[in-house]
């Protein structure tokens, strides 16, 4: 039985379409066809004849960093500079998503955020995480004795 995709895929021009709304649409397939990267890599390969990347990750930064624009790069800064930690995200997981949004950024525009940016983003999320989870164990403290 031939295999059919849960979510399809379009063709990417380059020309009128975002490179950023691509790469979410594509990123939605793979988690919702539940493809692994070599099957990722072989569906993109079909929209994008000279792609050859080793992982859909390599790919992506390539990607964005040929055809995206200003528009994209200041989604992309606003997505970064609010993330947030949900209540039930592991530290790990939310780390992983921080990382992976700064590479979008640094792989578009190196020099689009400071060091000094980087960290205190990164700095005021854990502090907020710490306090927040500071004030809760008090809380719960408070109510047991």
């Amino acid at each position: 039985m031939a295999y059919t995709p849960i979510t399809k895929l379009e063709k990417f021009s380059g020309k009128e379409d975002d490179a950023q709304t691509w790469i979410n649409d594509v990123t939605k397939a793979i988690i919702t066809n539940n493809w692994n990267d070599a099957r990722a890599l072989q569906a993109i390969s079909y929209f994008l004849q000279n792609a050859k990347p080793q992982t859909f990750d390599a790919f992506k930064l390539e990607f964005l960093r040929y055809f995206s624009n200003s528009n994209s790069i200041n989604c992309l800064a606003n997505i970064f500079t609010t993330i947030k930690q949900e209540d039930t995200e592991a530290v790990t997981t939310y780390l992983e998503y921080f990382h992976q949004n700064l590479c979008q950024i640094q792989a578009i525009d190196a020099n689009y955020f400071t060091t000094a940016q980087i960290l205190n983003q990164f700095i005021c999320v854990l502090c907020s995480i710490t306090c927040t989870r500071n004030f809760e164990l008090a809380e719960l403290e408070a109510n047991h004795t």
